[in-house]
């Protein structure tokens, strides 16, 4: 058996270099269970680091009675194969594992900014992305929450504020970002304070061309409301022009027709059938140039009602805005029907209040009582759907005697007239002139 002192040097070169080796495997396995707070684990790594700088201290300093050379080789080799396996396990846990390192590296990957921030305001984490915002805020790394609120207040010049409550801001380099804020509890209850500015430049986008395209098509449903409150007009006015068209298609005809009978000197009747036939298109056409302009509805449902027999008692005025106006006269049209067809009246009260938000039609008549509750017919029915279109209210009574109220709040008062009233403007006559049912 051969000790250590009186074996080869270089037997003694590669065992010293062993067990330096393995002793800096083991602090670096100590140190690693240190930082990620195993520290059962981290207590036989360092006793056994301790033991290979204490047994390389013993072998180097003996002499002849050391230990067997080949007791140490085989000690050695034990603890290497251990401190191997520790290692490849350790390195396999830390590829698997989250550490400070691999959360802030995955952070500065982020498209967008993100920071988190103690309960006293002081930055604990940030990324590269909220640095470089940071400094385009105010001109300096972000290091406390009311650093960033201040820079967020009155930011530098370049950096404009398109929207303070929603958080939106446009950079110099034509980034826009919104900055949210949230708060949560960490596993010792503390509160964290996490602001994320996020990239929404295409969204920002999007919402300016939704918004353009959104005006345009109010505009252009500002015209159709337009045409469609005009179409009596324009119709009107289509059919005049295609009447003078013809009118005048006749009248060239006509003049042709006198010049060749003239010419040919033909017989004085076709002269004369050609000149009758002139002077009524001239006719046609003077009366069409002075054609009287169309009635306005309140004129036009008064008319009505005196052509029935019916006289309509207004006490009040009639509503400024276009819907309210428009509600009363369909409302007023068709108690005027109901009142001829059912009551046997000649009279048709009309009362309007107004109040600071609400508007109030009451429109009762002179006939007889209904004797029991009112059906609504399809008239009523759509009167009804009109007014709730409108988020108003209709309600009937019967006793002492028929009574229709409409009340229109002054929200709906501001919505205007919708596509449906509008189309049913040009309809000549009610749909309970249709109906069977009472009222």
């Amino acid at each position: 058996m051969s000790s250590f002192a009186v074996c080869g040097g270089l037997q003694q070169i590669f065992l010293t270099m062993l067990l330096l080796g393995i002793a800096l495997l083991q602090m670096f396995l100590a140190i690693e269970d240190v930082a990620g707070r195993r520290y059962l684990c981290a207590l036989p790594d360092s006793i056994l680091l301790i033991a290979e700088l204490i047994g390389a201290g013993i072998l180097c300093a003996a002499g002849e009675n050391a230990a067997d050379v080949a007791v140490v080789w085989l000690l050695e080799s034990g603890l290497l194969l251990y401190a191997v396996v520790r290692y490849v396990r350790t390195r396999m846990r830390m590829r698997y594992s989250l550490s400070w390192e691999s959360v802030k590296e995955g952070s500065d990957n982020l498209p967008d900014g993100i920071c988190f921030f103690d309960e006293y305001g002081t930055v604990r984490l940030i990324n590269r992305k909220m640095m470089a915002v940071g400094m385009m805020l105010s001109g300096k790394d972000i290091q406390t929450l009311d650093e960033l609120r201040g820079a967020l207040a009155a930011p530098r010049p370049g950096v404009e504020c398109l929207d303070g409550t929603a958080g939106l801001y446009r950079f110099p380099d034509k980034t826009v970002r919104r900055f949210t804020r949230s708060w949560f509890m960490d596993r010792s209850g503390k509160q964290i304070t996490e602001v994320i500015a996020a990239d929404v430049t295409e969204l920002y986008a999007k919402q300016v061309e939704l918004n353009r395209e959104n005006a345009c098509l109010a505009e252009a449903n500002k015209r159709m409301r337009w045409i469609l409150d005009n179409m009596n007009d324009i119709v009107r006015e289509e059919e005049i022009l295609s009447m003078k068209i013809r009118i005048h298609d006749d009248i060239g005809h006509s003049i042709l027709a006198a010049k060749k009978a003239l010419i040919e000197q033909q017989d004085i009747a076709v002269i004369k059938e050609n000149a009758v036939l002139w002077e009524k298109a001239a006719d046609l056409l003077y009366r069409a140039n002075n054609m009287p302009p169309a009635e306005d509805e309140w004129e036009t449902v008064r008319n009505r009602a005196g052509d029935l027999g019916v006289e309509i008692v207004l006490d009040g005025t009639l509503p400024e805005e276009e819907a309210a106006r428009h509600l009363l006269i369909l409302a007023i049209r068709e108690c005027v029907t109901n009142c001829v067809r059912h009551a046997g009246g000649d009279k048709v009260f009309v009362e309007t209040e107004y109040g600071v938000k609400q508007t109030v039609f009451e429109i009762s008549n002179n006939g007889r009582a209904p004797q029991h509750a009112v059906a609504e017919g399809s008239g009523l029915s759509g009167l009804r759907r009109r007014v709730e279109r409108e988020g108003g209210i209709m309600e009937l009574a019967v006793s002492p005697r028929f009574l229709l109220r409409v009340t229109l709040t002054e929200r709906d008062l501001s919505k205007g007239v919708t596509y449906e009233e509008c189309h049913d403007r040009g309809r000549p006559e009610n749909d309970t002139e249709h109906s069977g049912r009472v009222y």
